[in-house]
């Protein structure tokens, strides 16, 4: 790519956030155009300014990677998320890699691998550790659950209820903000995976993305 690859930086340590700002700062390539410190800052900026790529630490607090990814897909915002762990953690590549991880990569990794994967993300591809990417070719990748062919409908609230949760918001906020108890809810929750023939959040979303209701 001949322009510079924009990039919104989302992390919750502070430390770690200016060390990765000044990395990037070091590659003309590369244009920082904001930073939060976690996936609903990051939705907050996004408003305002799309970047070409998205560099997240995997966990955060409040809004993780993967809840940023779940998101993004529910405002149907096509912009492509690289991920930061500290670990070689197979059950979090795999869990990266159904949310739609565009990269997954170890901190540890050199700021020249770093600045690369944001590239190849940024002109379409992928940057999966290649120790790791082997997973994506296996079964343990596949989603472990098998949902209704073709689930029931949902009511408009339901529906409503279920874009909330793929924002990765809690019942608890999600009862604040349409003005019902957390057990109704819960109650609006059940239901929607009952419809859906799925176990939990995470199944609910990855099956409604497939089903494009959100």
């Amino acid at each position: 790519m001949s322009e510079k690859i924009k990039v919104l930086l989302v992390e919750d340590q502070q430390l770690v956030r200016e060390g990765l700002k000044g990395l990037l700062a070091l590659h003309e390539e590369v244009l920082l155009i904001g930073e939060a410190a976690d996936g609903a800052e990051a939705l907050e900026k996004l408003a305002d300014d799309q970047p070409d790529v998205i560099l997240s630490d995997m966990r955060m607090p409040r809004l993780d990677g993967t809840g940023l990814i779940r998101a993004l897909a529910a405002r149907a915002w096509k912009i492509p998320v690289v991920l930061l762990t500290t670990f070689d953690d197979a059950e979090a590549f795999d869990e990266a890699v159904r949310a739609g991880a565009k990269g997954f990569l170890l901190k540890a990794i050199s700021p020249d691998t770093l600045v690369q994967a944001l590239k190849d993300v940024a002109a379409g591809g992928t940057a999966l550790r290649p120790s790791l990417t082997e997973r994506m070719e296996r079964p343990s990748v596949e989603r472990a659950f098998s949902a209704t062919p073709q689930p029931d409908p949902l009511s408009p609230k339901e529906l409503q209820v279920l874009r909330l949760v793929a924002s990765g918001r809690s019942n608890t906020e999600i009862a604040a903000l349409l003005g019902n108890s957390e057990g109704v809810i819960k109650n609006h929750c059940s239901a929607v995976f009952s419809k859906m023939g799925v176990r939990d959040r995470t199944q609910a979303v990855l099956r409604a993305i497939d089903l494009g209701w959100i």
